[in-house]
C-alpha cells in the first residue's frame, strides 16, 4: 500500500454542514486510482474552502471516515478554478479498495498548511517543458521543431513527447533512430489521408507532403495532485495549408511511491475547410517509439488479448503494454502501456505492433474501417499512458484499463 502523506493539521474538526464525498468502487477491485468529481461552488465554499485567492488548482484536504469518525491520515485534493458556479474535485483515492465498496471523505476545512507541490515544469520559453515529479524527469513535451543534422531529409517537428522517463530514470522513448529516423517518441500521426485533392501524409514526414506544427501553449499548471499541458497543433498540408487543428490536454497524477508515472493524452481534433479522410490503412494513430536498445534487445510485448508482438500485430486491443532492455545487452527491462479508452472511435482500436525489428506500436482507428475527421464538430481521442520499470505485469494493465475505462463512481453528499 502507498504510504500516506503526512500533513501540519490545523484543525481536523469537520464543520456540521461539511459535504461529504462518496466513492464507490464498482465491479473493480481499486488501487491508488485517480477520481474526480464536478462540486457545486456553494458547497465548497459552506465547507470552508477558500475560493477567492489565486493560485489554482487549489489544494485541500479530505479525511475519510469510518463510522462516522476519522480514519487515517488525511488525503490531499485539489480544486480547480471554478467555471459556471462549479468546479472540478480531483484526487487520489488512497491504497486498496475492495470491489463493490463505499469510501466516505470529508472536507476538512483550514486542514492543510502549505502542502508541498511534488510537480515541477520547465520554463516553455526555451521551447521545452519538462515534467518533473519530486525532482525526477518524467517526460519532456516539445514545442520548438526538433531537427538532427544526421537526417537532414527528415524535417524538424515539434508537438511530441521526448525522453520519457520510467521512475528509475531510464529514457524508454526513442527519436531519430537509425532505423525509422521519422519515429518520435510519444506521437500521433496519420499516414494514409485525404483532404479534397490532397493526399497529405504526416506520418512519414520525410516524404514532404505533410508535417504537425506547435501553434501555441493554451495552458501548462501544476497542482497537489495533477500536472497540466494544453497545447494547440497545426496539421499542414503541402500546397494547402492547415487542414486540420487538434488540441492536446495532458494531465498527469502524482502517485507518491508508486513504482510508475501515469498520465492521460486526450487529443481533439477537427478538418478545416474540407473534412479529413483516412481511409483503410495498417498504421496510423496514437503511437509510441522504443528507444535505440530496443531495437537491439528483445522485446517484451503484451496487449489486452494476452497476445505477443507478432500474434497482437493488428488485432483489437483494450491496451497494448511494449518494453525492452533500457540498456543494451541488459536484463534490466522498462517501457510504455497506453490504455485505448472505450468512447474512442471504432474502440477497440485494432494496434499495428512491428512484428520483427522495429520497438513501435500504434492504435490506428482506421485500420479496418474508414474514418473522417469533421469541420462541424470535434473528434475526440482519449488515452492513458504508464511510463515503467519492469516487464508487462497483465493484472496492472487490467486494473488500470479498468480504472481508465471505468472509474468509481464519485457522488456528493451533505455530511452526516
Amino acid at each position: 500500500m502507498t504510504a500516506p502523506i503526512v500533513f501540519v493539521l490545523l484543525t481536523a474538526v469537520v464543520a456540521a454542514d461539511a459535504t461529504e464525498i462518496v466513492v464507490s468502487s464498482g465491479a473493480f477491485a481499486r488501487r491508488d486510482t485517480p477520481v474526480e468529481v464536478v462540486v457545486e461552488v456553494d458547497r465548497l465554499a459552506q465547507s470552508g474552502v477558500n475560493l477567492t485567492a489565486d493560485p489554482w488548482p487549489k489544494p485541500i484536504a479530505l479525511q475519510e471516515q469510518h463510522d462516522g469518525r476519522p480514519f487515517g491520515a488525511p488525503t490531499v485534493a485539489e480544486v480547480s478554478k471554478p467555471v459556471a458556479h462549479q468546479a472540478t474535485l480531483t484526487f487520489i483515492l488512497p491504497g486498496a479498495t475492495p470491489a463493490r465498496a463505499d469510501r466516505r471523505f470529508s472536507i476538512v476545512p483550514k486542514a492543510l498548511d502549505s502542502p508541498p507541490i511534488p510537480w515541477t515544469l520547465s520554463d516553455p520559453s526555451a521551447g521545452t517543458l519538462d515534467l518533473k515529479n519530486r525532482g525526477r524527469p518524467v517526460f519532456r513535451y516539445n514545442l520548438k521543431p526538433v531537427a538532427n543534422p544526421k537526417f537532414p531529409k527528415v524535417p524538424a517537428r515539434a508537438a511530441y513527447l521526448h525522453p520519457a522517463q520510467a521512475p528509475s530514470g531510464a529514457v524508454i522513448t526513442g527519436d531519430f533512430s537509425t532505423a525509422h529516423p521519422h519515429h518520435r517518441g510519444f506521437f500521433l500521426a496519420y499516414a494514409k489521408t485525404q483532404s479534397g485533392t490532397l493526399h497529405p501524409d504526416f506520418w512519414n514526414i520525410h516524404n514532404g507532403t505533410g508535417l504537425i506544427v506547435f501553434d501555441r501553449l493554451e495552458q501548462d499548471q501544476v497542482g497537489p495532485v495533477t500536472a497540466g499541458i494544453s497545447a494547440r497543433h497545426r496539421w499542414e498540408a503541402t500546397g494547402g495549408g492547415t487542414v486540420l487543428v487538434e488540441n492536446w490536454r495532458i494531465r498527469a497524477f502524482d502517485i507518491p511511491g508508486s513504482p510508475y508515472w501515469l498520465f492521460d493524452l486526450t487529443s481533439t481534433q477537427q478538418a478545416i475547410g474540407k473534412p479529413l479522410e483516412l481511409p483503410p490503412y495498417r498504421y496510423g494513430g496514437m503511437a509510441y517509439r522504443g528507444p535505440d536498445p530496443f531495437l537491439k534487445g528483445t522485446l517484451d510485448v503484451l496487449t489486452s488479448a494476452g497476445l505477443g508482438r507478432k500474434t497482437g500485430d493488428q488485432k483489437p486491443a483494450r491496451w497494448v503494454d511494449l518494453t525492452g532492455p533500457v540498456v543494451e545487452g541488459s536484463a534490466r527491462y522498462g517501457g510504455a502501456l497506453i490504455l485505448d479508452h472505450p468512447a474512442n472511435p471504432h474502440h477497440p482500436t485494432p494496434a499495428r505492433i512491428h512484428p520483427t525489428s522495429l520497438p513501435f506500436f500504434a492504435f490506428t482507428p482506421s485500420h479496418d474501417e474508414a474514418l473522417v475527421i469533421a469541420i462541424d464538430r470535434p473528434t475526440v481521442f482519449r488515452y492513458r499512458i504508464m511510463l515503467h520499470d519492469g516487464r508487462p505485469d497483465a493484472a496492472l494493465d487490467d486494473q488500470l484499463w479498468h480504472d481508465f475505462a471505468d472509474p468509481p463512481r464519485v457522488s456528493v453528499e451533505p455530511g452526516r
